[in-house]
């Protein structure tokens, strides 16, 4: 006979509350998301030049405003070079602030050939553009010509092989390595440069109230910094506008081809003076003593 009971174990089997969620895959996809957000401007810094950095701050300081950098209201502007400039790296070797002196006052910054020679002056554009190739494919387009201010050196836009997309102040990949080819070529003298852009009279309507003034700007710009990507220091700028199509290069065709165009000046001495005592005298700050007796009628 068995002394012992036998035990007996009941196992009670409780159902279980089924799927524990998917809460940890959505804060893995919100990770995974910053991460790729995060290297993804790292890249944008690494391969932005300082005047695209400064246009993307100026944007998302004043999204719907102009930025400010002064150029557009874009965060990234997709129609300069794709390759990254070695030469607009930051140099850790630069003087300390205030250690040199900036040319502040005209007869700093108009360091440049003097007006009896102009002729040198065309004849050195003439011989280094010739022979750089990129510029040879667009020389019927292009004309150098010694005018009373300087060296003036005109870009015509050509049907065929356009300067820039249609309505737009984006650069064909051509037009762009010619610019930067020409800068190049301009830093090796210190003229100060003025550029305007022109266009046709065919009236263009952008977004919003956008019209040849804007477009002629803008295109000005765009060849502005083509050049200074291409080597020309920004202090040498003097001067960027568009004049839309009131300075006509063919006044019998407004509407033709070579109207649309972009100007580079290297300007004289003389005619940098001048044109920056104008700009003081309209738009500065400097007291004009006008007499008390002049009126309207006298002056229009």
């Amino acid at each position: 006979m068995n002394n012992y009971d036998p035990v007996i174990r009941r196992v009670k089997k409780v159902k279980k509350g089924g799927h524990h969620g998917g809460a940890w895959k959505i804060a893995l996809a919100d990770f995974a998301l910053a991460m790729m957000a995060f290297f993804l401007v790292l890249w944008i810094i690494n391969v932005s030049s300082p005047e695209e950095l400064a246009a993307i701050e100026g944007y998302f300081n004043d999204p719907m405003g102009m930025s400010t950098a002064g150029y557009s209201n874009q965060p990234i502007d997709l129609g300069g070079s794709p390759a990254m400039s070695a030469e607009r790296k930051l140099d850790m070797d630069l003087p300390e602030p205030g250690s040199t002196p900036t040319p502040q006052d005209a007869d700093e910054q108009g360091q440049g050939r003097k007006g009896d020679e102009l002729e040198d002056m065309n004849n050195l554009l003439v011989e280094q553009f010739q022979s750089i190739d990129r510029i040879n494919s667009q020389q019927q387009n292009m004309r150098i010509e010694i005018t009373p201010d300087g060296v003036r050196i005109t870009l015509i836009d050509d049907p065929d092989n356009p300067m820039f997309e249609r309505g737009s102040a984006r650069l064909i990949p051509d037009m762009e390595n010619t610019l930067l080819s020409m800068g190049s070529v301009l830093s090796r003298v210190q003229n100060p440069l003025a550029i305007t852009g022109h266009t046709d009279s065919s009236v263009f309507t952008g977004a919003g109230y956008m019209d040849n003034w804007d477009l002629s700007s803008a295109r000005a710009n765009a060849a502005k910094r083509a050049l200074i990507e291409g080597g020309v220091a920004t202090r040498r700028i003097a001067q960027v506008t568009g004049l839309a199509d009131t300075v006509p290069y063919n006044r019998l065709e407004p509407d033709s081809a070579e109207n649309r165009r972009v100007s580079i000046m290297l300007l004289t001495d003389e005619a940098y003076k001048r044109m920056l005592l104008q700009s003081r005298r309209r738009y500065g700050g400097e007291q004009v003593e006008l007499d008390p007796d002049i009126t309207p009628a006298d002056v229009f």
